[in-house]
This record gives structure tokens, C-alpha cells and sequence, in this order.
């Protein structure tokens, strides 16, 4: 897994005005020519105890590295957590993902 590290390249895929949510996540996407896929991690800044950010995004990050196979290549991929991921455990983060990597049509098998 190929993180994103520096602060312009997560502008650069939120600028891409292509983005998706849901009641725990939005994920913000952004086409990249190198052939695989890079990841973004953030948790929103209305979750007040750092703790909770940090339990959140290595939840997160766990998620991705676990499902990296399924995903189709060439993408830049920032996945933010709202405030309501707080009240999620790692299945609901889990469940949560997938429904949105599924209706951007990233899995391996899907049309598009």
C-alpha cells in the first residue's frame, strides 16, 4: 500500500471535484497515470480527541490493506472520516468502504 504523504498531492484529489460519502466516510477520487493506487488518510477535525482520529485512520488503513487486491489500479484515493465514525467499530468503517469503493465502481469485477 502506497501512502500519500505530502499536502499537495491530497489537494490535488480533493481539487478533483470527484467524491462520494456516506453517514462515516467520504472518499475523494482522483485518476493517476502510474498503474497502481495511492491512499490518503484524514479524519475530520470535529473529532475533538486526537485518540479517536488515530483509532479511526489505523482502522482505515487496516481496511485497505486488507482489501488492496480487490481494487482496480490507477487511482489516487483520500478516504476521510466524519465525526460519526466515532460511533463505528471496524466492521461498520468496513461495510461503510466497500459500499463506496462499489458504487464508484473501483472493485475488480465491476463494470466500468
Amino acid at each position: 500500500m502506497i501512502i500519500i504523504k505530502k499536502n499537495t498531492e491530497y489537494k490535488s484529489v480533493y481539487n478533483c471535484n470527484d467524491s462520494i460519502s456516506d453517514y462515516n466516510l467520504v472518499l475523494f477520487l482522483k485518476k493517476n497515470d502510474l498503474g497502481y493506487n495511492r491512499f490518503g488518510f484524514t479524519a475530520a477535525k470535529k473529532i475533538k480527541k486526537a485518540v479517536s482520529r488515530n483509532i479511526i485512520r489505523r482502522r482505515l488503513k487496516e481496511i485497505v490493506r486488507q482489501n488492496e487486491p480487490n481494487f482496480k489500479e490507477g487511482h489516487d484515493i483520500v478516504i476521510m472520516a466524519r465525526v460519526n465514525a466515532t460511533q463505528s467499530d471496524y466492521r461498520g468503517l468496513e461495510k461503510s468502504f466497500s459500499k463506496l469503493m462499489k458504487r464508484k465502481s473501483l472493485l475488480k469485477g465491476d463494470s466500468n
